[in-house]
């Protein structure tokens, strides 16, 4: 059928179906209209600011925000009718109409709707600016409400335990209780940044031990950024310091960390050993002079380790993770045994690399990486600095490298950081990374 011109319409441009302009009505009413709206084919598409949001994408922000699925759906509903009796309300919705009353007024007692007394009984919405940000600080609350259970979870597990020890120590001959004098504590620590600062302030405090299970930074998952690894030539001299105070330092990690983040020339100290398998690891924690510990929390739904973490100090604690932590170091292999095959598969990939037609730039500086470990570019520049590579050269070689998935960047300390040659190597193999001659 042929398209009609309309007045007020420039050429070309046609009115908006009804779905489209209820759809573009629902991102106004949710606050998406910086910058004005265009109503295309596609959809409902901003002239700039934020993005328009999807159906689902409503629904699913306004689910993490307490409301269930069908109450996600009537509220969305009720901001393109303004008031709509609960008939309409299950038609829009696509809620069974068996279940619409029960929604809707689970909606009103929420804060999300208000009754108006017609009849039939009709609901109209509760605007987001209003109910929104009150969901949200409930939200917010109820998160901070659960960091405060574990943290009274964990002290009162800590009392009985002290009480315990104090009880045995009182009641069996030959013991003492002048060690109880030791003050134990335990803080929740919030926020990567505070982690990361923890954990250098054990590393500073220590005199005698540091003890270390972590996990490399995975660069198939976003953010980068893992508090729990010390990276950077500002962290790496206070271990250096450390070490001149003849504090023992042992860490235990997974093998991939080398070279992609500790590089090929890793030095003798602190002694690492290496286990392979992700599960092997199952937390994280560092450990100093046998009465304080860091302990990296997991997020409760995905399970993955998040921006929290418990600092106990506590020699009963530190006692239980030292017996843990001995165990997975004997089954760990030293860095002796590890090296010697990671070595012969960085110089299989830089091989592989050029015979299918990476520059020689490019591949002098993909094996400089995995030499050095991350680095900034600064340092990745110095090191090359005899190949004859400049600055411009080398920056547009890190962007190919880039987009080929063979170097990452760590944006949080400004690094960057060579992929795994075991990944490099099957990537060519399974042909992901095709003839580059050019």
């Amino acid at each position: 059928m042929e398209k009609t011109w309309e007045p007020g319409l420039s050429s070309g441009e046609h009115r908006p179906s009804v779905e489209q302009a209820e759809h573009q009505a629902l991102n106004i009413a949710l606050g998406f209209d910086e910058g004005g709206l265009s109503v295309t084919g596609a959809g409902v598409q901003p002239l700039g600011g934020s993005r328009m949001l999807s159906n689902e994408e409503m629904v699913s922000s306004l689910q993490k925000l307490g409301l269930n699925l069908y109450e996600s759906k009537a509220y969305l509903a009720l901001l393109t009718k303004k008031q709509a009796s609960a008939k309409d309300v299950g038609q829009i919705a696509r809620i069974p109409q068996s279940r619409t009353y029960d929604v809707l007024e689970s909606l009103t007692k929420k804060g999300y709707a208000l009754t108006i007394p017609t009849s039939p009984k009709a609901y109209a919405p509760v605007p987001p600016q209003t109910v929104l940000h009150s969901s949200y600080e409930a939200r917010k609350e109820e998160a901070q409400s659960m960091v405060i259970k574990v943290q009274q979870s964990a002290e009162r597990r800590l009392s009985d335990i002290q009480e315990a020890y104090t009880s045995l120590m009182q009641e069996l001959p030959g013991m003492t209780s002048q060690d109880l004098n030791v003050p134990e504590s335990i803080w929740v620590v919030e926020g990567q940044e505070q982690i990361e600062n923890a954990m250098i302030s054990l590393i500073q405090q220590a005199k005698l031990e540091h003890v270390r299970i972590t996990r490399p930074l995975d660069f198939a998952n976003k953010p980068f950024f893992d508090p729990f690894y010390i990276i950077g030539m500002e962290n790496m001299k206070i271990v250096d310091d450390a070490l001149k105070r003849h504090v023992k330092m042992r860490w235990l990690s997974l093998a991939r960390e080398i070279p992609s983040i500790i590089g090929l020339e890793v030095g003798d100290e602190p002694e690492r050993r290496y286990l392979e398998r992700d599960e092997d690891i199952p937390e994280k924690f560092v450990m100093v002079d046998g009465h304080s510990v860091l302990l990296n929390l997991r997020e409760p739904l995905s399970q993955a380790f998040g921006s929290q973490a418990l600092l106990m100090h506590s020699k009963v604690v530190t006692s239980i993770f030292r017996e843990h932590f001995e165990a997975m170091w004997e089954r760990a292999k030293p860095l002796a045994d590890i090296l010697p095959p990671i070595l012969e598969q960085a110089e299989e990939a830089s091989s592989k690399l050029r015979e299918i037609g990476f520059k020689k730039t490019e591949v002098a500086l993909y094996t400089t990486l995995l030499k050095t470990g991350a680095n900034t570019l600064n340092v990745l520049l110095e090191e090359v600095k005899g190949k004859r590579i400049v600055a411009q050269e080398a920056q547009e070689a890190i962007e190919r490298l880039t987009r080929a998935g063979l170097v990452h960047r760590i944006s949080t300390f400004r690094l960057i950081a060579g992929q795994n040659p075991i990944e490099v190597l099957a990537s060519i193999k399974k042909g992901k990374l095709g003839s580059q001659k050019r």
